[in-house]
């Protein structure tokens, strides 16, 4: 392991369930794991069920830093039984859970999920679009998940509803999704980086 090189805070955006494929959370679990393995912090919602709980445990069974954000109304129903050990911030609600989320991170990474990572992503690429420096956004397509955004993104700039088309990377593993993070963040002195 190579001790010299930046530690970063890396939010990760992902389900709280796991998906139809078990595909989904052999990557979840993977990207746990690399991140805890390249020393960068863990920073979630939190959660021990679904593609959270699998990345968390793939962090944790390796050692790494996990902050834990989640509202105090979901923690009985997303924290699960088998919650790996983390520093947990308790939210009012799932605004402030995404905005501390936010605050906290160098960079972004986000798996397949549901409503709620497709709004932590959209937050993101609207800040971005905004010009606000909030980091780096990787989406790890696991089996085509984002070609619908990737679409309605085309469709947004055609209609001329939307200037930008770099506002995320996409990548197909969570290796490539952890050397993209890292190479967009090498040129900059990260601000949240992990002491």
């Amino acid at each position: 392991m190579d001790t010299s090189s930046p530690r970063y805070a890396l939010c990760v955006f992902c389900g709280f369930s796991t998906g139809n494929s078990p595909r989904y959370q052999q990557v979840a679990t993977e990207l746990g794991q690399l991140l805890a393995d390249r020393r960068h912090q863990l920073v979630y919602g939190a959660g021990g069920v679904g593609l959270m709980g699998a990345v968390a445990r793939g962090a944790a069974d390796r050692g790494g830093e996990i902050l834990g954000v989640i509202p105090h109304f979901l923690r009985s129903r997303e924290a699960g039984h088998h919650l790996p050990p983390q520093t947990v911030v308790l939210t009012d609600d799932l605004l402030d859970r995404k905005r501390i989320m936010i605050e906290r991170a160098d960079a972004f990474i986000a798996l397949p999920g549901g409503y709620g990572t497709l709004d932590e992503v959209l937050e993101v690429v609207s800040m971005t679009a905004l010009g606000l420096d909030v980091g780096p956004l990787v989406l790890v397509d696991v089996a085509n998940d984002w070609a619908t955004l990737r679409d309605l993104v085309r469709d947004l700039l055609g209609r001329g509803f939307a200037r930008r088309h770099d506002l995320f990377h996409v990548v197909g593993s969570a290796e490539e999704a952890l050397d993209a993070v890292e190479s967009l963040l090498a040129p900059a002195v990260a601000v949240n980086s992990v002491g």
